[in-house]
């Protein structure tokens, strides 16, 4: 009888173990674990009803066709008698390139994953397999086939972990408030949508309200939107003297990825965007103070990759980063807001904070490149000073913007430098005054850009609203700024900040002759005041007259002088331009006569 070749080379080794008796302290150490069973790809497998069926962790050996009249699309359904969470890996033909899709069983697209480029592998982590999913794998070009293969990993399910697909609304992983979850954007076009339930009126959660325990501000005739309102929201609410809605104060944090740079949003159960932001590669996210109105019930946060720098002059498109090893923690938390605290959105001027008088605003300048604004309203012309407090790490930037056009900057201090303060000092408000904060831009990479902020630590915003009664009225840096000044009634004013300039105009157009005068300026400590006579020409030119600049330290400055019939401006200022003395202030007095 003749024996093959293979039998006869393995009888002497499976003698030699038949052969060898154990030793009396040898244990036996059971089977070997030969590996997760390999299975055969059967076509036709082109349907969800001829799907290979996958109920363990599994390898399996397929090949999608290659021809180009025909795509071929290769099925499979994963089972579990208990919920459990599944990672599929998917290796690429030689030359090839491969989608992979989770689908259902009408077809419908539920996920796309096409992240790599040809010849490599496609990954999909932490698939919900309760009861049974559905994913196919594809060609992503036309003509392109052959061999491939498939790691299904089923796991028990690990709590606080994102469950895919969650790529829509519908499919957003529930989460509790205050619960940590985790994920991973494991492709460049992966996007989790995470939904959070909002506590109800009767709970305890901490509750902003607009102006709760400050002083009232009256119903103005044209007030803006609430400063969380969605888009659309008409500001009709406002106008018509309805209560400013409650809201609740959140915190957002989302952890860094390496090589990522993350995409916030925050949307309503309408799909509004409540609040959104982006970071750099590497970079978390924390949002502060969130405001949700109280009548919402859901909100929704989608985390997602923003597309990551190109140099000038590259013509290739943008990329978005991914990270199927390492994963993010999004946490979602009531803050602990007291009254006074920011409520954010209000990055726009329509979103601006209620500023109240004689009170102060908390907020904090998170996350990178947030600017936040405060509308504040007064019952009669008032001379409003602001203080911005310190902030760690943050070089603030605190401006008088026009509230009918917010992007004209009408004064701006930006003294000191992290932890200093920045005040605005006897700023003139008619009615309505808006304010913004920001950090200080940077030239970065030959780009402007505001790259400092403080999740941890709130700044505070605080004003003190009084008559304009003998005040200079800022700004009024520009002689067509000028407050007005008259004989007999003394003004007073600072310089502040460095390089401030004030403006004061007299006019003697009613006069018929020349009218002597004398104007005298008190000096104050550490800025040498210069005093400027200027006549006001026809075409708006200034033409000098006289100076009064000889005087030192806090010694006064007086100027005297006869003038013919006209408009007069009064110049005042640090003589070199380098001073400035928030705390003192000078009086200008004009008499007329010799």
């Amino acid at each position: 009888m003749h024996r093959p070749a293979r039998l006869l080379t393995l009888l002497p080794v499976v003698a030699i173990f038949l052969g060898c008796p154990k030793k009396a302290d040898e244990r036996d150490a059971g089977p070997v674990d030969a590996g997760p069973p390999v299975l055969a790809e059967v076509e036709p497998n082109d349907g969800a009803e001829k799907a290979l069926v996958v109920d363990k962790t599994t390898f399996i050996e397929a090949n999608v066709g290659a021809d180009p009249a025909k795509p071929d699309e290769d099925w499979y359904v994963l089972k579990a008698a208990v919920p459990r969470t599944a990672t599929v890996e998917v290796s690429c033909p030689p030359q090839g390139d491969i989608a992979l899709e989770l689908v259902d069983e009408t077809k419908t697209v539920l996920a796309h994953v096409d992240a790599k480029g040809p010849g490599e592998n496609e990954l999909f982590p932490n698939l919900d397999v309760s009861g049974k999913a559905y994913f196919r794998v594809v060609t992503a070009k036309k003509g392109s086939g052959g061999a491939y293969t498939v790691k299904v990993t089923l796991k028990d399910r690990v709590p606080g972990f994102e469950l895919e697909p969650n790529d829509r609304k519908v499919d957003a992983t529930a989460v509790p408030l205050g619960a940590a979850i985790s994920g991973f954007l494991a492709h460049g076009g992966d996007a989790d949508w995470y939904r959070f339930e909002l506590p109800q009126a009767e709970t305890s959660l901490p509750v902003a309200e607009e102006d709760a325990g400050l002083p009232p501000a009256e119903p103005a005739a044209a007030a803006p939107a609430s400063d969380t309102a969605d888009a659309g929201e008409a500001d009709a609410g406002i106008d018509a003297g309805l209560p400013i809605e409650k809201r609740i104060a959140l915190r957002v944090d989302l952890s860094a990825l390496d090589g990522v740079a993350l995409d916030v949003q925050i949307l309503t159960e309408a799909e509004a965007v409540l609040m959104a932001s982006k970071s750099t590669a590497g970079v978390g996210v924390s949002l502060r103070n969130l405001g949700a109105r109280e009548r919402d019930r859901v909100l929704y946060v989608v985390v997602k990759s923003a597309p990551l720098p190109l140099p000038k002059d590259s013509k290739e498109p943008p990329k978005r980063g991914s990270s199927t090893g390492t994963y993010y923690t999004l946490t979602v938390a009531p803050e602990d807001a007291q009254d006074g605290t920011e409520l954010e959105p209000n990055d726009d001027a329509d979103k601006a904070t209620p500023l109240p008088g004689n009170a102060y605003r908390e907020g904090f300048l998170s996350p990178k490149g947030d600017v936040d604004h405060y509308r504040l309203e007064v019952d009669s012309p008032s001379a409003v000073t602001i203080e911005l407090g310190g902030l760690d790490a943050v070089d603030t930037v605190l401006s008088l913007v026009n509230p009918a056009k917010p992007d004209e900057v009408l004064l701006k201090v930006n003294e000191g430098g992290t932890k200093e303060p920045e005040r605005l000092v006897n700023v003139a408000c008619a009615q309505v005054c808006l304010f913004r904060i920001e950090a200080t831009a940077r030239k970065v990479d030959g780009k402007w850009v505001r790259e400092d902020w403080n999740g941890d630590k709130p700044y505070r915003l605080s004003t003190t609203v009084g008559p304009q009664d003998g005040l200079e009225q800022e700004p009024n840096d520009k002689a067509d700024k000028a407050g007005p000044v008259v004989f007999g009634a003394p003004v007073r004013g600072l310089v502040y900040p460095k390089k401030d300039v004030d403006y004061f105009v007299l006019d003697l157009r009613d006069r018929a002759v020349k009218t002597p005068m004398r104007a005298q300026l008190t000096g104050i400590l550490k800025v040498d005041l210069a005093l400027f006579l200027h006549r006001v020409e026809d075409d708006g030119k200034l033409t000098l007259v006289q100076t009064a600049d000889t005087a030192k330290g806090d010694k006064p400055e007086t100027l005297r002088t006869s003038v013919e019939p006209g408009r007069y401006v009064f110049e005042v200022r640090d003589l070199k331009n380098r001073e400035a003395n928030f705390q003192d202030s000078y009086m200008l007095t004009l008499d007329e006569g010799d």
